[in-house]
């Protein structure tokens, strides 16, 4: 076994460049012939004595010897790939001579049995078969994607849901850990650090239509049809300053890392938990701005029914409203302010079984909208704990003030106290109408003397009730109906949640605006083929979260066992591990076969 450096012509350029073979020499009756094992490419930067090293140490790795001699580093860690190379496809060409109806029997030393190249393939073989459901592969190839392409997409989404990190994390996780490289019949070695930022610069480009694509295919794959849609937004910090991203802004941000910049991510969801549409925005962007573009991007689609907009506080401004009963939605909303009137149409009624929260329609004469009063015993008791919390704050701002008019160097001025006042109540603005607040000037007018406070329990009591408002065009809903519809908003703040927690969506170490943009994409992409899981598994009374799937599945590997022959040659037999108890399951409530790729043996 040696390696053959091979000139190759370029006949476009005149120029040449060299391959490189792994060769074996062998006698026939018509004298001595060389085949060609393997093809190792151009890039062998080794000298002629290192390439002599590196055939030899592939021919001992094959055939179970150690090495007397050290090995240097490079050497040994091109052997090892090029053998394993070599015996995947030794093996596959075996499969292809053998009949599937030979049983074979070999005698074999069981004190030189080894394992060797454990490969996880239990979650990447669900998530290709998810991915297949969808389709993704066809719709990779009609976009125009190279077979490279392809599969680097989807090892870089089924990655994000399995090892959810760093694009160098994820290429050692693809070439060392996972299986994903046979179940795809391609080879990550040969791939760069730099191969899976462009893929996500590949898939971002092509956002818009995947988005579309992906939505009409789940509807068809699952056979729903989506008659609400779920709005929300939510933020993500970065590591780093960001310069060069401009959506890169400092904000309010909801993990409180205001000491960092922020990106925003917008989601549209429907009911069932798939998302629709997604936008990717300034940190500091104000939520009810992003309303309008956002569904116009839903009239997109062929299908003329407009679904009902389920909306928080937050972006429910009376302009969004407007804009929404001008383009004919149906909307539900958390309201902003108060209701017009307290009149209940009846009396307060459960929500649903183990809810603690009770609601009812209120009397109006508006025939544009309803309104709904609810009364949560959980917002309650939470109300009740903020109180306590915002009345000692507040209270020990006022005693810190007065206390400071008997000091020397205390601030005394009867206006500046009265700005102090003001300023005090404006931060504390949740409990400070609930207060008399008395600023006592002396006989010149000039000096503050005292401060005094009295609290207005009746004040105290309605500012902090543990209840809200809901507004809506809908008609002919009672109020439970009305309220559990609303209860759906979870459904996207759920999604915002696992994105975060479970797929690796913060923090962000990328600085580019199109690689930050690609991150929070590939995550979306990776979250439809949870969804997908996690739907299928609902529909049919199974509930568990992806997490447990992810590690059900796990122990799940492909592995290498080579053991020495009667005859002195080695064996090589590679399986995947048996599907058990749990993991049937998972298998047979998704109708999925637990086979995972078939039995690869050869003998060297």
């Amino acid at each position: 076994m040696f390696i053959r450096k091979t000139r190759i012509p370029k006949l476009e350029t005149g120029k040449s460049y060299f391959n490189f073979q792994l060769v074996e020499s062998y006698r026939t009756e018509r004298g001595p012939r060389q085949h060609i094992l393997l093809n190792l490419g151009p890039d062998l930067d080794l000298e002629k004595p290192e390439l002599k090293s590196l055939a030899n140490r592939i021919e001992e790795i094959l055939n179970g010897i150690t090495s007397l001699f050290a090995i240097d580093d490079k050497i040994e860690s091109l052997a090892q790939k090029y053998a394993s190379q070599l015996l995947h496809r030794l093996s596959d060409q075996t499969k292809e001579t053998q009949p599937q109806t030979v049983v074979s029997y070999r005698t074999i030393n069981p004190q030189t049995i080894e394992q060797q190249e454990p490969r996880t393939v239990g979650t990447e073989h669900l998530l290709l078969h998810l991915a297949s459901e969808l389709k993704m592969r066809k719709k990779f190839k009609e976009l125009g994607f190279s077979e490279r392409d392809i599969a680097l997409s989807l090892a870089a989404i089924i990655g994000r849901a399995i090892f959810p990190a760093s694009e160098r994390a994820t290429h050692e996780w693809l070439t060392q850990r996972s299986g994903l490289s046979e179940l795809l019949n391609y080879d990550f070695q040969a791939t760069t650090l730099g191969h899976l930022y462009k893929i996500g610069d590949l898939l971002l480009a092509h956002k818009e239509e995947l988005e579309k694509y992906l939505d009409q295919a789940q509807q068809q794959v699952h056979e729903y049809r989506s008659t609400m849609v779920l709005y929300d937004l939510t933020n993500t910090y970065m590591e780093g300053r960001a310069k060069g991203n401009k959506k890169a802004t400092f904000g309010r941000s909801k993990e409180k890392r205001t000491d960092c910049p922020l990106v925003t991510l917008g989601l549209v969801i429907n009911e069932h938990g798939f998302v629709s549409r997604s936008s990717f925005l300034p940190g500091n962007i104000s939520e009810p701005k992003t309303l309008q573009e956002t569904i116009e991007k839903l009239s997109d689609s062929e299908d003329l029914f407009k679904p009902v907009v389920v909306l928080d506080a937050g972006i429910a401004t009376v302009e969004n409203l407007q804009w929404l009963r001008e383009h004919q939605y149906r909307y539900i909303v958390s309201a902003r302010q108060n209701a017009p009137s307290r009149e209940l149409e009846g009396a307060l009624e459960s929500a649903g079984h183990d809810t603690g929260v009770k609601v009812a329609l209120i009397k109006s004469d508006d025939e544009e909208e309803r309104w709904l009063y609810c009364e949560s015993k959980a917002k309650q008791a939470v109300s009740s704990q903020m109180k306590k919390l915002f009345q000692v704050r507040f209270e020990r701002e006022l005693e810190k003030m007065c206390l400071s008019l008997s000091k020397p160097r205390g601030r005394k001025k009867y206006s500046k106290v009265l700005e102090r006042v003001g300023r005090l109540k404006e931060k504390h603005s949740r409990v400070s109408g609930c207060y008399e607040i008395t600023v006592e000037p002396s006989d010149d007018g000039e000096r503050a003397i005292c401060i005094t406070w009295k609290v207005r329990p009746e004040k105290l009591k309605e500012r902090l009730k543990g209840h809200y408002f809901l507004r809506t065009n809908l008609a002919n809903l009672t109020a439970p109906q009305l309220w559990n519809l609303y209860n759906n908003i979870r459904t996207v703040e759920d999604a915002f949640r696992f994105m975060k927690s479970s797929l690796g969506m913060r923090p962000v170490h990328h600085q580019k605006e199109k690689r930050v943009d690609g991150h929070l994409w590939i995550t979306i992409l990776a979250y439809h083929l949870i969804q997908s899981c996690l739907y299928r598994l609902n529909q049919q009374g199974v509930h568990y979260h992806w997490q447990t799937i992810r590690n059900r599945l796990s122990s799940r590997i492909r592995v290498t066992m080579r053991a020495k022959t009667e005859e002195g040659k080695m064996l090589y037999h590679r399986s995947s591990t048996k599907a058990e108890g749990r993991q049937m399951e998972i298998y047979k409530t998704l109708g999925l076969s637990p086979q995972i790729m078939k039995t690869k043996e050869v003998v060297v």
